[in-house]
């Protein structure tokens, strides 16, 4: 775990990773786990968006998706004893990564492009993965945005070998050492 940066004063478990990854699985356990409140921020852009992700995509594309992406960021950045799960996107703005590293300890779950297309098939709610080869464009994105999660990332997890509880356990045993190291 890096530890070179300043802590943010909010003691919150901020979830990054490409889609599949286990974020909101993983998040709703680590949560239970701290006793925080839970936020996935895809529920909340639904919520302000009042639509699902896959009309906001298909009616404005991806730009509105990330505006609307960043703005629940900034919304969210005053609380406290939460868990976040944000979308896998959300470092590819780079305000965004900011915002991720002062709401709190920001834990990067990394999977392979195989654990991550065995993951999300059959889920039609994947407007990124509409094409002819998923698994490319799994690898294509993940490529693209490694650096954007390193950078973010305060803790690195490889989600691909270990169970969701397991994961949930090691980064709450990892979250309770970082809030008491302020």
């Amino acid at each position: 775990m890096r530890t070179s940066r300043t802590r943010p004063d909010r003691k919150n478990v901020v979830l990054i990773g490409f889609m599949g990854s286990g974020k909101t699985l993983i998040g709703r356990l680590l949560a239970r786990g701290l006793g925080f409140a839970f936020v996935d921020t895809d529920d909340e852009i639904v919520a302000l968006a009042g639509k699902p992700i896959t009309e906001i995509f298909a009616e404005s594309g991806e730009p509105e998706f990330r505006e609307l992406e960043s703005k629940v960021l900034r919304e969210l950045g005053d609380r406290d004893r939460s868990v976040f799960s944000t979308g896998g996107g959300i470092v590819t703005i780079e305000a965004n990564i900011e915002l991720l590293r002062a709401a709190g300890m920001v834990v990067w779950l990394d999977a392979s492009p195989g654990a991550i297309l065995e993951r999300v098939s059959g889920n039609d709610d994947r407007p990124l993965l509409q094409t002819e080869d998923p698994e490319a464009t799994i690898a294509e994105m993940l490529e693209q945005r490694r650096p954007l999660y390193k950078a973010a990332a305060d803790q690195h997890v490889d989600t691909d070998d270990l169970s969701p509880d397991e994961i949930a356990y090691g980064i709450a045993e990892s979250a309770r050492v970082w809030f008491g190291g302020k």
